[in-house]
């Protein structure tokens, strides 16, 4: 790695730490202005105001706004991300023991919407305006339409009611994860499909792609190396986002499904006024987004050839040595 591509990651790494410091800032201040107050929640509603006094004295809740959020960034620079309210809890072993839960269902979504979409929007695109296009393109339509709850309750009315082939909710085995990753990555590929055609059908009416098979490349090297290969740059974009999206955009398909991820655990934070349950684990899922974006950028840094050049991921060329002079005189 040269000094231009170490520049290049420690500038991004800059940039992830400013826009999680700006989350944390935003996320904080924005707890302010939610209405009800957290030691009436967890009293209830026969508690007395010496009660709720003692309660506010207890949890910091009276300081001043500044007080709080600097006693909230310094608790995150030794990795604590506070207790909870109702369960007096650490948050973190909260999150933690929720997050596998979540990580699963959009690894494997991710995964199988990756393949699927590829291999769809390709076809769709060498095989334009053909049936293979339309139909595709019809479904793709469908699924990135569709709203994931109404399209898992309808799986699960299908699968599991009528046919029985499936169970509905629950996480105690193989069987039980399918439903769920089956929703999100038939959305998943949705989004992937239409982006990965738009962008062949870019890239495959290029000069290069024309004289790659000019000179008598076989198709599927023409397509997979020359044409797909310079196309990924927005495909990783769009795989990027929806992992982003996954991770804490799961809590319609966790209550459908009965799972206990994050964003259950998230949801009902906010209907008990845990703060810092929804404070910390908002940051938890932003942190996670910002990193899922720092690795797309470094991917870009290694498929597109510009990017490489501009970093100094230049390829080393082998010096070709020297003819040997032959001996003897003329």
């Amino acid at each position: 790695m040269g000094i231009a591509m170490t520049a290049y990651v420690v500038k991004r790494l800059i940039y992830l730490v400013l826009t999680l410091l700006a989350t944390i800032v935003l996320i904080f201040t924005l707890m302010e202005f939610v209405p009800g107050d957290p030691a009436q929640a967890i009293l209830g509603p026969t508690a007395t105001e010496e009660t709720i006094a003692q309660v506010h004295e207890q949890l910091g809740l009276d300081d001043p706004y500044l007080v709080r959020l600097g006693d909230y960034l310094l608790g995150l620079l030794r990795g604590d991300l506070g207790e909870s309210y109702k369960t007096a809890q650490p948050v973190f072993t909260e999150l933690m023991a929720r997050f596998p839960v979540t990580l699963k269902i959009t690894v494997f979504a991710v995964i199988i919407g990756s393949i699927i979409g590829i291999i769809a929007g390709v076809i769709s695109a060498v095989k334009q305006y053909s049936i293979f296009d339309r139909v595709l393109t019809a479904i793709s339509l469908f699924g990135a339409s569709a709203p994931s709850f109404w399209l898992a309750m309808l799986l699960v009315l299908f699968f599991s009611l009528k046919l029985q082939w499936l169970p509905a909710t629950g996480s105690y085995g193989f069987e039980y994860w399918i439903l769920p990753i089956g929703t999100l990555g038939l959305q998943c590929s949705a989004s992937i499909t239409r982006m990965t055609r738009s962008s062949m059908l870019e890239v495959i009416r290029q000069d290069y792609v024309r004289t790659a098979r000019a000179k008598g490349q076989v198709e599927w090297k023409v397509i997979i190396v020359h044409a797909l290969r310079n196309a990924l740059i927005p495909i990783l974009t769009i795989i990027g986002t929806q992992a982003c999206g996954y991770i804490g955009g799961t809590v319609l398909i966790e209550s459908v499904f009965g799972l206990p991820g994050i964003g259950n655990y998230i949801l009902d934070s906010v209907n008990n006024l845990d703060y810092p349950v929804v404070t910390s684990g908002v940051i938890f899922i932003c942190f996670w987004c910002v990193l899922i974006n720092f690795i797309v950028d470094l991917l870009y840094a290694f498929i597109d050839p510009r990017i490489k050049i501009t970093y100094g991921f230049k390829e080393k060329k082998k010096k070709k040595k020297a003819p040997a002079a032959q001996g003897g005189n003329a």
